[in-house]
């Protein structure tokens, strides 16, 4: 319009005509009114909009979603499309959901709610960005991002995954005391209390009743056998991963977890994507509820870290007694320097390289639970290092570890052999 108005002024003045003229102001006198009526309508949406947000949690570790509910409330307008965005914090990633509401074309109050999951991928306490309000009619458009104080509540504190406290043992063996009265005269002796209204008298302790004047019951504890500990491998989110492979792992996992708490109450579960620790279930008693932290968790996460196949420095120094040994036998002399180049590399690399921070998490986070067993879930797919990360810990303490490669995936290198599609690996 403003080049047809062009047109008609130009034409105007070379051909002298004032009715060409009068045309070519009236649409441009058109064209800039409409103007100033869009940027007065603009002014009073943008001045309109207010948001209020809710987060399922406040403060989460980094990898685990958290989901958020927006309600935004402005003025609409029958002439002009509105369009608001909630803009997320830095360092996060949007996974499920839509955080942009649409107006409908109807003049008064509008209220709008937006539901969706995002990921913090970095620890600290990002604040959202704001909002952003875009405004368009059949000739213009204008859009503005909203900082205000109230438009980038609230703060979400984002802990650094892994550091989970440990819990004090009662046991440093093997088994777990089942603390319940019991008639088996085999039984150990934890304590003594004295005797309340009920009490078995077969229970009682005659001498040292008799010492202290008192009927003191003797309370007996049962060695009961442990539950497993559970381990589940996540794919990493935005990578290709097989997606029946991936729904018979879950499978597998829910099964194992029902049979866990129905046979022993309790059940833990470790959900980790890589090195990264996405959640802890902790000793769980409710069936339910833990089915439902599994359907909200087991879903393929951002993997912030990664590993790119490294060797531990077990490993290394595995490799570097092999070649101290080759050395030892080896006189051919092209041979001791192509040896000795070898473990000049090895000491090298022993002396930069330290131990993972991931494994120091996952020694943290398992060595409060008394296990016997241990079963690891993973696709095999990506890297795969991090598994042994996992398993020697599990190893130090004497604990048996099954692992469940769920499909044949080529190129895979974990040290771990996978002889056929959804095998079982005992370490």
């Amino acid at each position: 319009m403003c080049l047809i108005c062009f047109m008609l002024i130009s034409a105007a003045i070379i051909l002298d005509d004032m009715a060409i003229l009068l045309a070519g102001g009236t649409l441009g006198a058109a064209v800039l009114g409409r103007s100033l009526i869009f940027d007065h309508r603009m002014r009073e949406i943008v001045s309109s909009v207010s948001i209020q947000r809710s987060l399922s949690k406040n403060s989460v570790r980094n990898g685990t979603p958290v989901s958020v509910s927006s309600e935004i409330v402005f003025q609409g307008s029958s002439w002009l499309q509105i369009e608001i965005s909630d803009l997320l914090p830095p360092n996060t990633q949007l996974i499920e959901g839509n955080a942009t509401v649409i107006s409908s074309r109807e003049p008064g109050e509008q209220t709008k709610t937006c539901t969706y999951r995002i990921v913090p991928l970095i620890h600290g306490t990002p604040a959202f960005s704001g909002i952003s309000v875009s405004v368009r009619d059949p000739f213009f458009e204008g859009s503005i991002t909203m900082t205000r104080p109230e438009d980038c509540e609230p703060v979400l504190s984002v802990l650094p995954s892994g550091l989970f406290t440990p819990l004090p043992s009662e046991s440093s063996d093997g088994t777990r005391d089942s603390r319940r009265m019991s008639t088996w005269s085999g039984s150990d002796i934890h304590s003594l209390r004295e005797y309340q209204t009920g009490d078995d008298l077969r229970h009682a302790d005659w001498k040292v009743s008799a010492k202290y004047g008192k009927i003191f019951i003797r309370r007996y504890s049962l060695p009961t056998s442990l539950p497993p500990f559970i381990i589940v491998d996540l794919p990493e989110y935005g990578e290709p991963y097989p997606e029946k492979e991936f729904d018979r792992m879950i499978a597998e996992v829910t099964g194992l977890v029902r049979h866990t708490i129905e046979t022993f109450q309790k059940v833990s579960v470790l959900i980790i994507s890589g090195p990264n620790i996405i959640h802890l279930i902790r000793e769980e008693k409710n069936l339910s509820r833990c089915m439902s932290w599994l359907q909200e968790g087991l879903h393929p996460a951002h993997r912030p870290v990664h590993f790119y196949h490294m060797q531990d420095r077990t490993d290394l120094r595995s490799h570097l007694r092999d070649v101290e040994h080759a050395l030892a036998l080896d006189d051919d002399t092209p041979a001791q320097v192509f040896f000795s180049v070898l473990q000049d590399r090895f000491i090298r690399t022993l002396q930069y390289h330290r131990a993972s921070a991931f494994s120091g998490q996952v020694a943290r986070t398992i060595s409060p639970f008394q296990m016997s067993d241990a079963f690891l879930f993973s696709l095999g797919c990506s890297d795969t290092s991090h598994i042994r990360q996992i398993v020697r810990p599990l190893q130090s303490q004497h604990i048996r570890v099954h692992i469940r490669i769920i499909g044949e995936h080529p190129g895979t290198d974990s040290g771990l052999k996978s002889p056929a599609p959804s095998s079982e690996v005992q370490v």
